[in-house]
């Protein structure tokens, strides 16, 4: 996790995700410095980790992740394993989920 967080974060503006990747892997959403979402992204181009930003961003997702300030991203050929390791260190350290994550719904 402690690398996760490290990564650069970004604003969450349209601005900066249309630099985001087409590519799978993994994303995190944050609330300031709060981790509030942690999600994954398969490597077709309408599930990328830009195109599930952008969702997330125009309220697809509900609202909670649509107030976001910044995000990261992370690339990686395995984001089911990815994220689900990425949740296991979270709770080890925070006891709980991201704030978001079960708020999130269905696009």
């Amino acid at each position: 996790m402690q690398g996760f967080l490290a990564l650069p974060r970004y604003s969450f503006t349209r601005a900066a995700i249309v630099y985001a990747p087409e590519e799978s892997g993994v994303y995190g959403l944050f609330d300031g410095g709060e981790l509030i979402y942690i999600g994954r992204a398969s490597d077709r181009a309408e599930h990328s980790i830009r195109e599930l930003l952008l969702k997330h961003q125009d309220g697809a997702f509900g609202d909670c992740t649509m107030k976001a300030t910044h995000y990261t991203w992370e690339i990686t050929i395995w984001p089911a394993a990815r994220e689900t390791e990425l949740f296991a260190r979270h709770y080890q350290v925070a006891h709980h989920e991201p704030r978001c994550q079960s708020k999130v719904k269905a696009a």
